[in-house]
């Protein structure tokens, strides 16, 4: 069982209308060069996906909610943006997966869901997390993923789209991303686990 995800570190608020800072306090990413000086609405969309060295995991959002529940979203990153990706069998039977078996191990476990770029993930978790408590869950389910025997509810009472599905392609991609599980928390292509100001 991974240890329980309560994680007691808690980011540095931030005023009304101002992005939320990473783990680290410090700034998102500036605006891409050439691109546009205005920050976006979406996170990712200040991200510069030209600096990133995927797999990895990293902080991509921390909300706090009126009454002082904090939900946080973690950026899931298979494959390197704009040079590889995943194809839809393989996210859709990952997003099964990982969905049923990460809640074996968190009962903070809110969503986890596809990119539209076919690139990775976003974990959603209720409450504050390290990133290594997040690395120790994700961990652990893509093990158990690689024990799997059948993509759950991989039918066509249950999902939209049953036959869209392969055990195989998941647990080829659960196998490759545990292989660099030592680099999972080093984001950017220059060694560093967070955005420079």
């Amino acid at each position: 069982m991974v240890s329980e995800l309560k994680f007691g570190v808690r980011a540095p608020s931030t005023a009304p209308n101002q992005p939320t800072p990473n783990t680290r306090g410090l700034p998102r990413p500036s605006s891409l060069e050439g691109v546009t000086e205005q920050r976006m609405n979406v996170e990712s969309f200040n991200l510069d996906h030209r600096l990133v060295a995927a797999p990895y995991l990293r902080l991509a959002d921390r909300k706090q909610l009126p009454q002082g529940d904090v939900i946080v979203k973690y950026d899931v990153r298979f494959a390197q943006p704009n040079v590889a990706h995943l194809e839809m069998p393989v996210i859709h039977s990952l997003e099964h997966l990982f969905a049923e078996k990460s809640r074996d191990h968190s009962d903070r476990v809110i969503d986890f869901s596809p990119m539209g770029c076919q690139t990775g993930f976003y974990l959603i978790l209720q409450g504050e997390h390290t990133p290594e408590q997040v690395a120790e869950l994700v961990e652990a389910t893509l093990t158990d993923i690689l024990g799997a025997s059948e993509v759950p509810a991989a039918n066509e009472v249950q999902c939209g789209w049953g036959a869209n599905h392969t055990l195989e392609g998941a647990q080829r991609a659960a196998r490759n991303f545990l292989a660099e599980r030592d680099g999972w928390l080093t984001v950017f292509a220059d060694g560093r686990a967070e955005a420079s100001a």
